[in-house]
């Protein structure tokens, strides 16, 4: 990290330094009274944002990652105090009409570049959310509303780490314990109270937390021990239930203070969907897609437990039976054996740098890092370099799980985003001085390097092995790379519109089409290799994986739909919020189960609702993604079609490309056409003209490509009509 980040006291300094920029930055703004003056104020504005975001970004990783206490302490306060500094400036009535009063001349208007004018829109949208044309009256509860979401929020995560209360207690006869793995059934046994009933039957009394209900759901044979730990599991906590109706309900009447009509139609205003109208078109189209598909795995597991149970009964399967008989599926296909002897930690990240240079021209170079830049010495610092061997950017990895660090799983943090730097305002003092290693001179300008982090929790190696990775983690950390190559590629000499700072539905896109990268036979011949051995990856493993993925699609397919759907549900419908009776959101949550969307033939539901659950109040993703948990459901259609259409990676799967040669999916001219469509822009362009710009070769209908580059309802549509690429 940056020298200045080397102790807790520096660290200190820094966070002081850079509001003393700050400062100085928006009196330069609010001083400007020439056109040249104010037709700085973007870049002014911009310069301010980076000031400030170079060390609440460090500081909101220092906390999650360091394992020093004192670090963590001092990046607990520095992050506090920066983050009251910007909310207020983000409410400054004076740097709001600055901006203002500088986009509606002319003569200014009509000189900005698209990137800029990007970046103005933004600082304008992020003014009024935060309710700056507000009256006094208006504005005061504005921030009261807005106090009360953050601590709401904070209360329904935290009920999350409570104990499990009496009210998820379920009593289970040890019996029914014997088909649970034995490690399992002794720890239950060893941690849960027992005691004999009348019958001599013995019992054990138990919390079903999630640990729990997960083995039991999945290996318990007895149908009603299932159903009691089910209905305990999903009962909730009526505290979160509290807190979550709260949350919702204050996020209603903040979303009407600033005249919208929901909160989903204030968070949509300005992302690709525009409109929760628009997200259900998209919604209801690809469950219109899936319909065959869920219908075909109901029908699959109704068959599999009447020939197990002798019946011909066509009675419906309740939801603690589908985890259930969807492991004894599996059983009869015979379980995949661990490829993670083939996976390396450095094997993988070669095949990542091979694939980057393939696509990209540019590849991952180890590098050493300078005493006091790293937290941890199980840290790697990677340079990102392109084919003149000039520097583009840092990657630093933290992948391996410990004590000290947060189980946040995987993550990708921008420590400090690109940008050009030698446009620069000028203000008195010095102010965060440019080293070599942070600014590179291109074309006769400057620009600040990106520096991203990539966080996960693998299990950390043994003695005399490299770090094995599975299946899965070989798919994290290609999403987590495409993240970053977003941010090494998306320099568009801004920062708040650079690498990842885009659309929260747009944003996935890149990483999500690098998961297609990690599964393809053809990357995955670059690099996976026995560690011991050398041999290659076996194909017909790689083939048994995708047929048992796509096996269940349908599966993950409609709960991710189910919880778009709800969550849009819970945002943008009004009526159920202002019933003021207790429990509104359950109703809601049976209203959705309920809904003909998520239904299979022959009442054959893969998601039925139970009363007196409660499964809402375990939906954590609703803090983060309010409005907009369909985001990542959508990139990944996205990325399924730009994988077919333009990486053409819907070849036949025993095709062997010649990767030599430069061939499909690791064409340079497909990847250099994603770079400079979609990367390159970061959030600088309407992502809408990005996407019709990419599907513009041919494979599209010209009716389409317009639709698509219009961003209506009629594109929503389009995107729902085209089915995900495992179904």
């Amino acid at each position: 990290m940056e020298k200045r980040f080397i102790s807790p006291e520096t660290f200190r300094k820094a966070g002081k330094e850079a509001v003393a920029e700050a400062n100085a930055l928006t009196k330069k703004v609010l001083s400007a009274k020439t056109i040249i003056e104010k037709r700085g104020i973007i870049k002014c504005l911009d310069q301010l944002s980076d000031a400030l975001c170079r060390v609440m970004d460090v500081a909101e990783l220092v906390r999650q990652v360091h394992p020093d206490s004192n670090w963590q302490e001092a990046a607990e306060a520095i992050y506090a105090e920066m983050f009251e500094y910007m909310n207020g400036l983000n409410t400054h009535v004076g740097l709001y009409r600055k901006l203002v009063e500088a986009m509606d001349d002319p003569q200014i208007s009509n000189d900005l570049g698209p990137v800029e004018r990007e970046v103005a829109l933004s600082f304008r949208r992020d003014f009024e959310r935060s309710g700056i044309h507000l009256t006094e009256s208006a504005h005061s509860r504005f921030v009261a509303l807005s106090s009360s979401i953050h601590d709401l929020s904070r209360d329904f995560l935290r009920c999350q780490s409570l104990p499990v209360s009496s009210e998820n207690s379920v009593t289970i006869p040890v019996d029914h314990l014997r088909s649970l793995p034995s490690q399992v059934a002794m720890e239950i046994l060893q941690s849960s109270p027992s005691h004999k009933c009348s019958d001599g039957t013995t019992v054990v009394d138990v919390m079903a937390d999630d640990f729990i209900a997960q083995y039991i759901l999945r290996d318990c044979d007895n149908q009603k021990t299932r159903e009691n730990v089910y209905k305990s599991w999903q009962r909730g906590s009526s505290m979160a239930v509290k807190s979550l109706e709260g949350l919702l309900e204050d996020r209603l009447k903040l979303a009407q203070t600033v005249g919208f009509e929901s909160f989903a139609h204030m968070t949509l205003d300005d992302k690709m969907a525009r409109s929760p109208d628009h997200v259900n078109e998209f919604l209801r189209g690809l469950a219109i897609q899936a319909q065959p598909q869920w219908n075909k795995l109901a029908q699959s597991l109704h068959h599999t437990r009447n020939i197990s149970q002798q019946s011909k009964s066509a009675t419906n399967m309740f939801p603690w039976d589908r985890d259930y008989w969807v492991g004894k599926q599996q059983m009869e296909h015979g379980a995949l054996p661990s490829m993670s002897h083939y996976f390396s930690l450095g094997r993988v990240v070669l095949g990542l740098s091979r694939v980057f240079k393939n696509l990209y021209g540019v590849e991952l170079r180890a590098a050493t890092p300078q005493p006091g830049e790293i937290w941890h010495p199980e840290v790697r610092k990677l340079e990102v370099v392109d084919e003149n061997g000039q520097l583009l950017g840092l990657i630093y990895c933290d992948v391996f799980s410990r004590e000290s660090k947060a189980h946040v799983g995987a993550a990708h943090f921008t420590a400090r985003c690109a940008r050009r730097v030698d446009d620069d305002i000028k203000i008195p003092g010095e102010f965060l001085g440019y080293s070599n290693q942070t600014v590179v001179e291109r074309n006769g300008q400057k620009f600040q390097l990106p520096v991203v982090v990539l966080i996960c929790n693998f299990s950390a190696p043994t003695i005399g092995t490299p770090p094995l990775l599975s299946w899965s983690n070989v798919e994290t950390i290609f999403h987590e790379m495409g993240h970053a190559m977003h941010s090494m590629l998306g320099q568009n000499g801004f920062h708040n519109v650079a690498g990842t700072r885009c659309p929260i539905d747009f944003v996935e896109l890149p990483s999500v089409l690098m998961e297609h990268f990690a599964r393809s036979p053809q990357v995955l011949s670059l690099f996976a290799s026995h560690y011991k051995t050398g041999d290659p990856l076996p194909r017909n493993l790689i083939y048994k994986r995708a047929i048992q993925r796509r096996q269940y699609a349908a599966l993950d397919l409609h709960a991710q739909l189910f919880m778009s759907a709800l969550d849009q549900c819970y945002h943008s419908n009004s009526h159920g919020i202002e019933d003021k009776d207790s429990g509104w959101s359950t109703k809601m949550l049976a209203g959705i189960h309920n809904d003909p969307m998520f239904c299979c033939d022959a009442d054959m539901s893969l998601f039925s609702h139970v009363d007196g659950t409660r499964w809402q109040s375990r939906f954590t993703h609703l803090v983060g993604y309010g409005a907009s948990y369909y985001s990542y459901l959508f990139d990944r259609v996205l990325a399924g079609q730009i994988w077919d259409r333009v990486f053409q990676g819907d070849r036949p799967f025993p095709q062997q490309t010649n990767i030599n040669n430069n061939g499909f999916p690791l064409n340079r001219d497909a990847g250099e056409r994603f770079k400079n469509e979609v990367l390159r822009w970061g959030g600088g362009r309407n992502p809408w003209e990005s996407l019709a710009a990419l599907l513009n070769n041919g494979k599209t209908s010209a009716r389409e490509i317009e639709d698509i580059a219009q961003g209506s309802k009629a594109a929503m549509r389009i995107v729902g009509s085209w089915r995900l690429p495992d179904m």
